[in-house]
């Protein structure tokens, strides 16, 4: 945006050469109203030093003309009156204050009916009606006009009589004695000049503010395109207040615009006709535009985006970057730029390949991955390799450690003797066998107990199921510990067993958050264990929603209801599934905008915000209210707080208030409200 401030002149240097141009003045001093032979001297008119009066001159084809026979339309042939004239001049160090004119005139039979008086002020063209005077048909009338008119040292002014239908040869209109003049003089006196500050931009179709410094109380005057209405400049006039600032508003700046401030004086004897001249040049709302960015890989490095466009447009961008999704992000340009309020890029974020290592070793041993040694099962563990083309994979561990070695105790019992494997034992002994599995390794370590009773013992076994354990026939849903006594073939008590029921309870359970998504909304499901112990998830269906089937918290967002079905398996080999019922709230863009708030701190209708239906689920990108000239005065992006009827901490008047809001929805839809609100008080 440019702004031409151009001082054209100080009319106070150049209007003397004006006036002299068109009627030159001989005298210095006021010595009164001088007629043409034979009409005689006025003599009654006041002088005074500094001020000259000029003879009445008539007016014909742009040329003055003095009067030989009174001021008429003789031997104009053809030629109508237009008025007759004089000028007034105020020297260097006098002002003159014009407060009655009073005219003695006489018209023929066929003269004017009559006459208008203006005041014209050459340097500004700013003509200024006096009054009309009606007149009778020969004898000399007075006509009076009270007045308020100032001229300012160094200035000059056209006293014009303009006449009505002189259009013939034989009528004729005088100015005879008795014409008065009554003012006062006044020294010159101090002009405060005006400083202008002009907007620091301006966009096309926007309001500009001049603001203006002068003395207090100075009142200025200024024309807008030199606007005037049937030839007369049309002036407009602001007073500075107590501080000596006041403002200039030009609404609606479509094109250059040209203010001239005319003249600024803080008594009206004591005016300077100063011109300046202000070119408001309005400049065309841009869009920003940046260079594309992306895609990149999940988890890889993003520069910060730029804060001026590529067309110089400055703001900021939200939300905050991430490198784990694909994310739109808004360009908000900053106040005080010709540029639209917001821009969008989306930056694409490809997800890193994924893969599967799937290793089965023996209880007891080890197995190493990405640097970390393992000895139980494990199905979350991930490794990284780099890519020499796109993005780095990601393999996850699915470690499967065998279940340890299950002890198979075999007891063979008598009095003096046991026979087994084709060998006679008469002494108490233990034997070992292993047995393996497919995957060679050691499945069951069997012992066998030869005993040979001289006294009763006792053997402990442990034992243990899911949810239940059989034992000798009976159903066990609890921990507990069962007793009995083996009696060898003699009916001795060889044995006293102790089994060690262990129940383990596998129940899985699920939370939803939030527990009442929307259409469209991001919620998690979390799968947790009733009873707290350690598990794995086996998948989850339908497959197609998850990229990674043995998380326990998994992310979705949906269109529609869906029952998700989810498989698990505890540490000790107990397997459960749930079926969750994941029902939708329907999502609705509805919103009501209220259109006057109270701000008295009863509690109600205190703050001004627009009223969803949605809970959540919603971003809101601009919050602003302006005041009736344009002005921000609430600018925020977090619509829940209102606007509570303030700005910068201070209460604002009651009166009408613009509102521009916009509002970002799941679906990437955006609703912009715009109106007015009321703040009453």
């Amino acid at each position: 945006m440019k702004y031409i401030l151009l001082i054209f002149s100080l009319f106070t240097f150049l209007l003397g050469t004006l006036v002299d141009a068109q009627t030159p003045l001989t005298t210095t001093t006021w010595s009164g109203y001088v007629d043409a032979s034979p009409h005689g001297n006025f003599t009654n008119i006041p002088t005074a030093t500094g001020v000259t009066f000029t003879q009445w001159r008539r007016y014909n084809n742009s040329t003055y003309q003095s009067a030989t026979d009174g001021y008429n339309s003789q031997n104009l042939s053809g030629n109508p009156l237009s008025y007759i004239a004089s000028y007034i001049k105020t020297d260097a160090n006098t002002s003159l204050h014009i407060t009655q004119l009073s005219f003695v005139a006489r018209k023929s039979s066929t003269g004017p009916p009559y006459f208008r008086a203006y005041l014209h002020f050459p340097a500004t063209g700013v003509i200024s009606l006096i009054g009309t005077g009606y007149l009778n048909n020969t004898n000399s009338q007075t006509v009076t006009f009270p007045t308020n008119f100032c001229i300012p040292a160094n200035d000059s002014v056209e006293l014009r009589l303009v006449m009505a239908n002189a259009t013939h040869a034989a009528g004729t209109f005088r100015i005879i004695n008795g014409t008065t003049i009554s003012g006062t003089t006044n020294p010159a006196c101090n002009v405060q000049s005006v400083l202008i500050q002009p907007p620091a931009a301006i966009c096309i179709g926007e309001d500009a503010v001049i603001n203006l410094t002068s003395a207090p109380g100075t009142s200025i005057v200024y024309n807008v395109n030199g606007e005037n209405i049937l030839g007369l400049l049309t002036l407009d006039t602001v007073v500075t207040n107590s501080t000596g600032n006041t403002s200039i508003t030009i609404n609606n700046i479509l094109a250059d615009t040209t203010v001239k401030i005319i003249s600024a004086f803080t008594d009206p004897c004591c005016a300077i006709n100063i011109m300046q001249e202000l070119i408001l040049s309005p400049q065309a709302i841009d869009t920003p535009f940046f260079n594309p960015l992306g895609p990149y890989c999940s988890g890889a490095p993003i520069p910060a985006l730029p804060t001026t466009s590529n067309n110089g447009i400055t703001g900021t961008w939200s939300p905050a970057l991430s490198n784990t999704a694909t994310t739109t992000y808004t360009f908000t340009s900053a106040p005080g730029q010709c540029a639209i309020d917001t821009q969008t890029m989306t930056i694409q974020i490809d997800p890193a390949p994924a893969g599967t290592e799937t290793v089965s070793i023996c209880y007891g041993q080890s197995y190493t991955f990405n640097g970390i040694t393992y000895t139980t099962s494990n199905h979350s563990a991930r490794d990284t390799f780099p890519a020499a083309a796109g993005c780095d994979s990601i393999v996850t561990l699915n470690l499967t450690v065998s279940a340890a070695p299950q002890a198979d105790l075999i007891n063979l019992d008598g009095c003096d003797q046991v026979s087994y494997d084709n060998q006679v034992y008469t002494q108490s002994t233990i034997l070992y066998d292993t047995l393996y599995s497919v995957q060679h390794c050691d499945s069951i370590y069997r012992e066998i107990r030869i005993n040979i009773h001289n006294t009763a013992r006792e053997l402990m076994i442990d034992t243990a199921g899911c949810d239940e354990v059989w034992l000798n026939g009976i159903r066990y849903t609890e921990a507990t510990v069962v007793r009995d006594t083996v009696q060898n073939t003699f009916g001795c008590d060889s044995l006293y067993r102790q089994f060690n029921v262990s129940v383990n309870r596998f129940n899985m359970q699920y939370t939803l958050n939030p527990e009442d998504p929307y259409e469209l909304e991001r919620f998690s499901i979390k799968i947790s264990n009733e009873f707290d112990g350690r598990f794995e998830i086996l998948g989850w269906e339908p497959a197609q929603l998850f990229t990674i089937p043995t998380l326990d918290q998994q992310y979705l967002s949906l269109k529609e209801n869906q029952d998700i079905s989810v498989f698990g398996r505890s540490r000790e080999g107990c397997n459960d599934s749930l079926i969750i019922p994941v029902r939708l709230r329907a999502y609705t863009k509805e919103a009501a905008i209220p259109n006057a708030f109270t701000p008295n701190g009863d509690g109600l209708n205190d703050v001004f915000l627009p009223k969803l239906k949605l809970e959540r689920a919603y971003s809101v990108a601009i919050f602003q209210v302006y005041n009736r000239y344009g002005q921000m005065i609430h600018n925020t992006a977090n619509m829940n707080s209102g606007w509570d009827g303030t700005s910068n901490g201070k209460p604002l008047e009651k009166g009408l208030y613009f509102y521009n809001i916009s509002i970002t929805f799941l679906d990437g839809s955006v609703k912009n409200l715009k109106g007015e609100i009321t703040l009453i008080r």
